[in-house]
């Protein structure tokens, strides 16, 4: 009985290295780097706080 259950989860470990090296291979070319969305914000030219969409910056001078 002890030497089934080691068998059955011998061969779960080699079905799944299997199926990881298979996925790997067909995941093709890496996606392309992700931007820090802090990156993308637009700023105050004066104060340089962040300023959300069309809206004037807190300051009232940006």
């Amino acid at each position: 009985m002890f030497k089934i259950v080691i068998v059955f989860l011998m061969v779960m470990l080699i079905i799944s290295m299997a199926a990881s090296a298979v996925t790997r291979f067909l995941r093709g070319a890496a996606p392309p780097p992700r931007v820090d969305k802090g990156q993308t914000r637009a700023k105050c030219g004066h104060c340089g706080r962040a300023v959300l969409g069309t809206a004037p910056c807190v300051c009232g001078k940006g």
